[in-house]
This record gives structure tokens, C-alpha cells and sequence, in this order.
């Protein structure tokens, strides 16, 4: 059985003002005793979910950019050594540590996609929100990427940061799809409890127009969809002309398993027991345990620094929902009956059909299934469509 991996190095040069992913200040380079946890870890889950291979390998953060070549190396060499080289094979990129040598080390190391966290083209943008890459040097990675890369590149792109106007925002994205990036992240700024940009909002020291950012995004979506690029998740595009979609990302949204090594990363498990864990987010302990681990422990013997949810099935089911109409494609009925050993409940079927109504729900035929999903409008009020299915 072939698995996804995910790989999450937890390390920042600086956190980003509305950033609420887990990661640490690393002033210096990441310790070679990280990558020996992560290998130690990759190994004993591999076997655990009797995998022997790699659909496909995405290396995220944090800042994976942050490794050292000689890293990159040992850690990507031994990810094949254990399951071959994965179809797609990803490593999230700051634009500042972009480099040639870089690049043509990620290329040898069987990396075939890199996602590159642009997020504005704007200095005024980049600077509100604290970001490292200023907008010279995200230039410089955009030239250099042109220049060498070979393989796939993805860019990550935040709409309505504070301090962006629509057309400052418009512009940005029609600079940067002059570099023909095969795929796009569009996100919408979330205001996250706990961050800094979230305690400027609520303390009204930074105010912020919801309405106007949901207009924006809106605005973001149609222009690069006039552009030739197609919508294929709720933040996500891949071009026409030279694009895909992130197959890693598709394994989530589908609910496939998937193993998840370094601290703070999660995995899935889904089959007669599904279950979910969640690595230590102490990174100490983490390397503590890894490094002096006896990989022929059982999960029971083991005691891993993770915690573990069992997913039962109205929650996968749920789930099953919530990620798929994520989708363009939406859910198959014939793929919900030969997972859950049911029909889609009758309930559910007439939300469907109110939500046709209203122009916002198709139903259609591919491949003689049946299928149903959210219109491009329609993925606008996703969030209000789970409610009234639950």
C-alpha cells in the first residue's frame, strides 16, 4: 500500500504577524538531531501503516527552506530509500532562501514541485505583516525559479492582508502570473485568536473590512480565472495551460491515508479502526524520544509523545462532507456507499436540491457515478451548506 507523507519542520527565522501554524524562532540552523528524529519516525510509522511506498511527499512548515543542502540530502535519500521516489514530491520554499544551488539540490533529491510563499508584491504589504522576504528578494526568487527550475512551481498568495487595496492586490497577482506559475494558493486572511495581527484587531489598533476582504478574494477569483486558471478547491488553482492540482492536498481532501512525522504533525489512518494522531509540539521531547527509540517497539510499547483520536464514523462521514465539498468535483455517491456501507440519507439529498434551486448545487454523471458538488458561487457559503447538511 502506497501512503502520503507529510514532513513538518517547525523552524522560522521571524513568525509572520497572522501566522498561527506551529512553529519556533530558529536563529541559527535546525539541528541535525531534527532530521535524525524525522527519519527515525518515517521509518517505524511506515511500517506500522504497512506502507511500501510513496503516493506522494509534502515537506511543510515552518520554514522546510531552512535546511541545509547537506539536510535535504540525507533526509529525501532516505524518504526513497524507504519507499521510492513519490510521483509529486513537494518542499515549501521562503522566497529568500531561493538560490540556484538550492533548486538544483531539491531537483536531485527527487523533489518535483516547489510551493513558494510569495504572499504579497508589495513592500508596504510585506512589511504591515512582519514578513522575512522583502519585495526585492521575492523578485530575485521569481527570476531565479524562471531561470533554473525545471520542475513544477506552485505560489502561495494572501488576499486582503492589512493595508491592501483591491487594485494594489490585482495588480500584485497579474505580476506574478507573468512568471507562469503551474498552480496557485489564493487564500483569505483569517484573523487568528492568539496571533499578533489577531490581538492588533481586537485590541483596534489594526481595524479590518471582513466584507471588503470577501469582496476582494471574489474579485482575486475571477481575475485568475480570466487568466486560464480553473478553481479546483476553495483556495486553490492550477493553469490550464501548464498546471494540475496538488495531489498531496487531493489525498487529504479525499480522506486517503496519510502519515505525518515531526513534532507538531498530524496523520490519518482511515479503515475499520480510523483513527488520527497528533506528534508533541515540544520539540525537545520529540527529538529526546526519536533518537533513542527501538524501532522494533509496537504503538502499545512505544508510549510516542503524540495523543490519538479515534475517528468514528458519523465523524468520517461528516468529514467525508466537509473536505470533498471543499472540491470542485464535490462527493460520489457511489464512492460514499462503498465507504460508509450506506446511501447517502434522504435528509441530506433534499439539502441538495434546495441548494440547486438556487443555483449554487450541481448534480451531474462522470465516469457513470454520480456526483454532486458546490457551484464556483456556491463554494463562496460552503461553511452554511455543512450546517444545514449536519
Amino acid at each position: 500500500m502506497k501512503t502520503s507523507l507529510y514532513i513538518h519542520i517547525p523552524f522560522c527565522r521571524s513568525k509572520c504577524t497572522y501566522c498561527d501554524f506551529f512553529s519556533i524562532p530558529a536563529d541559527g540552523a535546525v539541528p541535525d538531531s531534527y532530521i535524525d528524529a524525522l527519519c527515525a519516525e518515517i521509518s517505524w510509522r511506515m511500517a506500522e501503516f504497512g506502507a511500501d511506498g510513496w503516493s506522494t511527499v509534502y515537506a511543510g512548515g515552518g520554514t522546510p527552506s531552512l535546511l541545509s543542502e547537506k539536510q535535504l540530502r540525507r533526509l529525501f535519500n532516505f524518504i526513497r530509500s524507504l519507499g521510492g521516489t513519490a510521483a509529486e514530491c513537494t518542499v515549501e520554499l521562503n522566497p529568500d532562501d531561493v538560490t540556484p544551488s538550492l533548486l538544483e539540490c531539491l531537483s536531485e533529491c527527487g523533489v518535483n514541485r516547489i510551493s513558494v510563499g510569495i504572499q504579497a508584491m508589495e513592500q508596504s504589504v510585506l512589511s504591515a505583516v512582519k514578513r522575512r522576504s522583502s519585495l526585492q528578494s521575492v523578485y530575485a526568487a521569481l527570476e531565479c525559479i524562471r531561470r533554473v527550475w525545471k520542475g513544477v512551481f506552485s505560489a502561495d498568495i494572501i488576499c486582503a492582508l492589512p493595508g491592501q487595496s483591491e487594485s494594489g492586490f490585482l495588480n500584485g497577482l497579474e505580476k506574478l502570473l507573468s512568471y507562469e506559475p503551474a498552480h496557485i494558493s489564493m487564500y483569505s486572511l483569517t484573523i487568528e485568536d492568539g496571533t499578533l495581527l489577531g490581538n492588533a484587531v481586537r485590541e483596534g489598533a489594526v481595524c479590518y473590512d471582513f466584507d471588503a476582504a470577501d469582496a476582494m478574494w471574489i474579485s482575486g477569483r475571477d481575475f485568475l480565472e480570466s487568466r486560464g486558471y480553473r478553481q479546483y478547491e476553495v483556495s486553490n488553482f492550477y493553469s490550464i495551460k501548464n498546471g494540475s492540482p496538488c495531489a498531496h492536498n487531493l489525498a487529504y481532501w479525499k480522506l486517503q491515508n496519510y502519515i505525518g512525522a515531526g513534532s507538531g504533525a498530524a496523520g490519518s489512518l482511515y479503515g475499520r479502526k480510523s483513527f488520527r494522531y497528533t506528534n508533541t509540539h515540544d520539540i525537545a521531547e520529540y527529538i529526546r524520544f526519536w533518537n533513542s527509540f527501538d524501532g522494533k517497539k509496537s504503538a502499545v510499547q512505544a508510549a510516542v509523545p503524540q495523543s490519538v483520536e479515534s475517528i468514528e464514523k458519523n465523524t468520517e462521514q461528516f468529514e467525508f462532507f466537509m473536505m470533498g465539498f471543499r472540491t470542485a468535483d464535490g462527493i460520489c455517491a457511489e464512492e460514499y456507499s462503498g465507504r460508509f456501507g450506506d446511501e447517502i440519507p434522504e435528509r441530506i439529498l433534499r439539502v441538495f436540491d434546495r441548494w440547486q434551486k438556487k443555483n449554487l448545487f450541481r448534480k451531474y454523471q462522470k465516469d457513470e457515478q454520480n456526483w454532486y458538488a458546490l457551484t464556483g458561487n456556491g463554494l463562496l457559503f460552503l461553511n452554511p451548506f455543512l450546517e444545514e447538511i449536519m
